[in-house]
């Protein structure tokens, strides 16, 4: 039986509705051999989940999604099998969790401006335990009635461009790459599709990109073969994920992209190697 793994999903630690317990429920019951939770600019799912994980379990591979500066829109570099413990990658977490407090705050007094009662306390108890972000603040305008729904709140309100929007404050895709590194972990990007971060593969190969995400919910399989085609040309390692969130019609579920296990070994064997060169 073909093994397979899914090395993108989402946890209530950042902006997903699952607890780390749940998604890994549904990695059993999906009998997925690895996987990986890469939460937004958070380690915590993983540690959870690491804590409840047993022998007989699918492996777990440590990973982050980080937020960099693109040219036109935020681009998402995924961080995988990297030191948890590394201090320059926690500070630089630490320092992203910090922006994403500031942000919100800057939003919800957009909102206010705009005439709607919602409290930054409103936005953290829907964030939980997870580093505040839009989606928190989507839920909080939801459940005050600010909007009827999540999506109205993107639509109108909190999408880029819109009236309540504050941009992220972004590491450079350069130094975000080099503290992967630092951290012994692989760099790969996140969606390649989406906001066509893809042209930008070029310029990150040169910073050390590491690989491209080619299975992906909003990928068709000709952009899946022409970017495991691409990455064979040019040296780089393929991934693949769901990009689950548990939140209906974002992304897939646990399991929905068929990505082999090689792409595991390929990564632990590229993450080695590099670690034997230092």
């Amino acid at each position: 039986m073909a093994a397979y793994v899914d090395l993108h999903l989402h946890t209530s630690c950042s902006d997903g509705v699952c607890t780390p317990a749940e998604v890994l429920e549904e990695v059993r019951y999906r009998k997925l051999a690895a996987f990986a939770i890469t939460d937004h600019d958070s380690f915590e799912g993983y540690r959870v989940a690491r804590e409840l994980v047993s022998d007989s379990d699918p492996e777990l591979i440590s990973g982050v999604e980080l937020s960099v500066s693109g040219e036109v829109a935020d681009v998402h570099i995924l961080a995988y099998l990297v030191d948890v413990d590394n201090p320059e990658m926690n500070r630089a977490i630490k320092d992203f969790q910090t922006n994403r407090n500031q942000r919100g705050h800057q939003m919800v007094e957009k909102l206010n401006a705009l005439g709607f009662d919602i409290t930054y306390d409103d936005v953290l108890e829907c964030a939980g335990d997870a580093a505040v972000g839009r989606p928190h603040v989507a839920k909080a305008m939801e459940k005050k009635k600010n909007v009827k729904t999540y999506e109205e709140a993107f639509a109108r309100f909190l999408g880029t461009g819109k009236p309540a929007y504050v941009p992220k404050v972004n590491l450079a895709a350069e130094e975000a790459i080099a503290i992967i590194h630092g951290a012994g972990g692989a760099a790969i990007l996140a969606h390649p599709v989406i906001d066509e971060a893809y042209k930008l593969i070029d310029k990150l190969k040169a910073m050390g990109l590491d690989g491209v995400e080619a299975w992906h919910p909003s990928h068709r399989q000709a952009d899946c073969d022409r970017f495991k085609s691409q990455a064979q040309e040019q040296g780089l390692l393929v991934t693949g994920g769901s990009d689950f969130h548990g939140i209906v019609e974002r992304h897939g579920i646990v399991g929905s992209q068929k990505v082999p296990y090689d792409t595991v070994v390929q990564l632990k064997k590229h993450c080695q190697e590099k670690r034997n060169q230092f």
